[in-house]
Order: C-alpha cells, then structure tokens, then sequence
C-alpha cells in the first residue's frame, strides 16, 4: 500500500511536469505552482494524494488514508493531464500575448489620433 501510494502521486507529478510544464521536486510543490492551469477540484483532489503520500509515511497514519477516494483522485487527475495538449497550451500563450500587443497598438494609435486631431495637425 505505501508503494502504491507512492506510484500513483509520482505518475501524476511527472505527467504534470509533462503536459503543463510545472516545476517542483514533488506532487506538494507541483500544486504550488499550478494556478489556474487546472480545475478547482481536481486541484483538490492532487491535494488530497499529497497528503495521502505524506500519511503513509508514518506507519500509525497509514489507518487514516482512504485508498477508495486515493485511487478515484489518481484516475480524475490522470484522465485530465492525459487531455492536455502542450502545443496547444504553448499556442495559446502565443496568441494571449500578439492580442495584448495588437490591443495595445490599437489603443496608442488612437490616442495618437485623437491628439494629432485635437492639436489642428490633422
């Protein structure tokens, strides 16, 4: 069982590494940095395998770990990440940001605009 626990947190943090290009030594310090790149809940269920691996450590704890909702918040966390699709991830921040630049271009040549009106020059 502290294998499996193990395992399962590992596949999910390296497919997190992976497919969402996030940082961290483990699943805890993954989670740190995911923002809004995953959905609330499964956010909250990768938590919960995070502190699933932390309880088997300890022996005693062991008891307090419910393997049911460990191994239905593997699969949740899992079934998404398999999803994710990197390039397209990557396109997207590409595109955010030639908006933000081509919004911004809009907006200075307008002002640009209005004040060459506004002066007489135009």
């Amino acid at each position: 069982m502290h294998e499996t626990i193990h395992d399962m947190a590992e596949d999910v943090s390296a497919l997190m590494k992976e497919r969402l290009s996030i940082r961290g030594r483990d699943l805890a310090a993954k989670l740190r940095h995911t923002g809004r790149m995953m959905p609330k809940r499964l956010k909250r269920e990768a938590a919960y395998l995070a502190e699933a691996v932390q309880l088997s450590e300890n022996p005693r704890l062991l008891k307090m770990i419910d393997m049911a909702r460990v191994e239905v918040a593997h699969r949740d966390c899992i079934e998404f990440l398999k999803k994710v699709d990197p390039a397209d991830r990557r396109k997207g921040v590409v595109l955010g940001i030639l908006a933000s630049l081509a919004m911004t271009f809009l907006v200075v040549s307008t002002m640009v605009i209005i004040v060459l009106v506004w002066r007489g020059y135009i």
